[in-house]
């Protein structure tokens, strides 16, 4: 994959974390075809930390971003933003799993990190802040703190309350 394609997909993946609830990383990565729903405009998944099946409605702008990477021969075991050398293992092996993640967001960090430098920002641009900036908008457009705190699973308002 070229480090243009790649750049395009990081960034996409940033962007659709701010649509898509604010998921983490690691459930970006893992994001696979079966658990969008163009239909419904849905996203159900269990999410790693947790282990809680997390369900709820897209946005448009996360749909297109999905839509740009479906194609005729996506299955619903394929993994929607493909970084993880060996799906298979990833799937069955969470040691495998654990360090691809490791892996890819060290790569993707990276890279937010030189758009930081690029742009100038007074801070570093991190995947997190992605999450961050799901909250703070939601919040700020008027969602109330327990229907965010329950998209972000949070164990607790506690927590939510951090991002307002």
């Amino acid at each position: 994959m070229s480090k243009g394609i790649l750049k395009a997909k990081f960034r996409d993946m940033f962007v659709f974390c701010i649509y898509a609830g604010g998921l983490r990383m690691s459930d970006v990565i893992s994001l696979q075809w079966k658990h969008i729903h163009f239909e419904e405009a849905k996203l159900s998944k269990v999410i790693r930390k947790t282990r809680h099946l997390h369900s709820f409605k897209l946005v448009a702008p996360a749909l297109e971003i999905l839509k740009r990477y479906k194609t005729e021969n996506s299955t619903d075991e394929n993994f929607i933003f493909s970084l993880v050398k060996n799906e298979s293992e990833f799937l069955k092996n969470e040691h495998y799993a654990i360090s691809e993640i490791q892996r890819i967001s060290l790569n993707i960090n990276r890279e937010l990190l030189d758009i930081s430098k690029k742009l100038e920002l007074n801070s570093k641009l991190t995947f997190h802040m992605s999450r961050h900036t799901f909250a703070t908008n939601a919040l700020n457009n008027g969602m109330r703190i327990e229907h965010v705190s329950k998209i972000m699973d949070h164990s607790s308002i506690r927590v939510t309350e951090i991002y307002a």
